[in-house]
């Protein structure tokens, strides 16, 4: 085998599988696990408050036979703060039906950053 051969086959394997798995893990893989992280610490020390869907977007990840969705949220912290922030979040065919643009759900925020959310799966109760 010629030197250019070799050449040749480490830009294609370079080309159509190293630069394609490192832009997959970059734009869709890292950000959701470290969204993932933020949202269980929140779910943990959180505010609870209620929030207007203003955008859902399903982007090409699945997980667990679940499509991932962008989700943007618009809140008024306690400080009276009106805050929107987005997450990444699988949900169900059901699930989807509830959380439309321009519906009310219930999340939780980190006080200190209210930018940090995450998305409650019980309504929110007075007294609660």
């Amino acid at each position: 085998m010629s030197n250019a051969f070799i050449i040749t086959m480490v830009i294609i394997a370079l080309v159509f599988g190293v630069f394609p798995m490192a832009r997959f893990l970059y734009t869709n893989f890292i950000p959701y696990l470290k969204d993932s992280f933020s949202q269980d610490a929140v779910l943990k020390n959180g505010m609870v408050t209620d929030a207007e869907i203003v955008n859902t977007v399903q982007t090409s990840s699945w997980d667990g036979n679940k499509p991932v969705y962008k989700l943007t949220f618009r809140f008024k912290t306690k400080e009276d703060d009106l805050v929107e922030s987005t997450i990444m979040k699988p949900l169900t065919f059901k699930e989807i039906e509830t959380l439309k643009e321009g519906y009310i759900t219930t999340i939780k925020y980190d006080p200190e950053n209210p930018k940090k959310i995450a998305l409650l799966d019980k309504p929110l109760i007075l007294g609660d």
